[in-house]
């Protein structure tokens, strides 16, 4: 795992769309964030988006910029729907305003097939038509004399494409462990009926269905999709999202994670070789050391310096995941087990496997003991710590009480955890309670649902209940 810094940079390619000022003053053409659903990838962005020298565009590829129009572009704010997202000075597209074109709605060059990312490893289709979209938004940042900053949701599957079709930019990925990815986008759901994030995986799973390690990666976590309508017009990602909304809310949470779990294995199996950095937003919520060393390397990767001293810190208090944490544990085996499978058949990295066994664990202990159960604290003995952090990796970055954490945690945990989850699993009474909520399942979900809604009271806004109009 490479959580400070990634693999080198690719060979740069000198553009004449780019000013001579640009290159006295950057070291890249672009910065490409390529970030997870409810990563914290829209914090980071903003870092950059603050920067005179920078124009950050927000998602390049959500599927909403084939229809958005001025009006649409404006009510586009992270105020608008209940985002959990940092308080922006302009909508989240105010970038693309001058691109719109006079009574035509969506941005030119823009197709909305260009939303549905790929796990196959091939040439994406309408490849071309991608890169002369990307390119376009490029020169467009580069014609104003500033260096294009571009935060995708839904480019990870594709990673090995863009590294190799913009060998001119700097890759950085953001990454968080998929419990508290999982908790954000169940939160929404459960508690504002907002069925979106917890759809896309289904969508995206679906969409890539006759891709052989997507077969395999189902098969292996237990991830069932629904009679799938038919015919060229139903292939698409929102047809496929109004789908998967209904599907969501007839399935017990754990069915749901289950298949959020595989779509994130998926989207990380490239991470480790096509990334030129890793951004952990994990780290970055509890290590100002962390937070002091991606400043430096961010800066010494791209020439851009942003501040990312806002990152806010997650609060102990832990959101819900819909089921328990002996179930959550037992799917997170699973997942380890489909990951090594896939190293071991080549389909993924040694440095992607040993990725996703560190945050596997962290995602464990945080759904076993809290949000910060993975950070010193008085309270939380150090046997706790999970995850494994290489010191050589740091690069000589400041040393604090997280990151000393870091190092200090031990790999044995989850040999430790697996042992327990044997020997309560064989237990008798674990059986029958296993088969008890098999059975009460869709039943008590729905009760949850019913709890959810009488705590948030009122129904919320038309824009909340319709966020899949919205960006990440």
């Amino acid at each position: 795992m490479r959580p400070i810094r990634g693999a080198g940079r690719a060979a740069r390619h000198t553009s004449p769309d780019l000013h001579l000022s640009d290159l006295m003053t950057s070291k890249c053409q672009a910065v490409f964030l390529h970030t997870g659903y409810r990563t914290a990838g829209t914090w980071l962005w903003s870092c950059f988006r603050k920067l005179d020298t920078v124009t950050a565009y927000y998602e390049p590829l959500h599927e909403m910029l084939a229809t958005i129009d001025q009006e649409k572009l404006a009510t586009s704010t992270a105020d608008s729907w209940r985002s959990g997202h940092p308080a922006l000075e302009a909508p989240y597209f105010a970038e693309y305003a001058h691109l719109l074109e006079p009574g035509v709605k969506g941005i030119p060059g823009y197709e909305a097939a260009f939303s549905v990312d790929r796990f196959d490893r091939q040439v994406p289709e309408r490849a071309g038509r991608i890169e002369a979209y990307v390119r376009g938004l490029m020169r467009a940042a580069h014609e104003q004399g500033r260096v294009p900053v571009l935060k995708f949701c839904r480019s990870l599957g594709r990673l090995e494409w863009f590294r190799t079709t913009f060998p001119d930019a700097v890759h950085i990925v953001v990454e968080k462990n998929p419990i508290s990815q999982w908790q954000s986008c169940w939160h929404l759901f459960a508690a504002y009926r907002n069925p979106h994030f917890v759809a896309v995986p289904f969508a995206v799973l679906a969409l890539n269905r006759d891709v052989p390690v997507v077969q395999q990666t189902m098969s292996a976590l237990g991830v069932e999709l629904p009679p799938l309508p038919d015919g060229a017009v139903a292939q698409t990602m929102e047809s496929y999202l109004t789908l998967f909304k209904d599907h969501v809310a007839a399935i017990t949470p754990l069915q749901v994670y289950r298949a959020f779990l595989a779509h994130w294995l998926l989207t990380l199996r490239d991470t480790a070789k096509h990334a030129n950095a890793i951004f952990d937003c994990d780290l970055a919520a509890h290590s100002p050391a962390y937070l002091e060393g991606a400043e430096r390397w961010i800066g010494e990767l791209t020439g851009i310096h942003p501040s990312l001293r806002s990152a806010r810190r997650e609060e102990a208090s832990e959101r819900g995941n819909g089921f328990d944490a002996v179930e959550g544990l037992q799917v997170h085996l699973e997942a380890l087990q489909v990951a090594r499978a896939l190293a071991a058949s080549g389909g993924a990295e040694a440095d992607t496997l040993t990725f996703w066994t560190s945050k596997l664990a962290q995602a464990t202990q945080t759904m076993a003991f809290g949000a910060a159960a993975n950070w010193p604290q008085p309270q939380v003995g150090a046997g706790h710590a999970t995850r494994v952090v290489d010191v050589a990796l740091i690069d000589g970055a400041g040393i604090d009480d997280v990151l000393l954490g870091e190092l200090a945690s031990t790999r044995a945990a989850l040999a430790e955890v697996k042992s327990e989850l044997t020997r309560v699993q064989n237990a008798p009474l674990w059986r029958l309670i296993r088969y008890v909520r098999k059975l009460r399942a869709p039943k008590m979900f729905r009760r949850a649902r019913r709890g959810a809604r009488r705590h948030v009271g009122a129904s919320p806004p038309t824009s909340a209940r319709h966020s899949s109009k919205r960006a990440q």
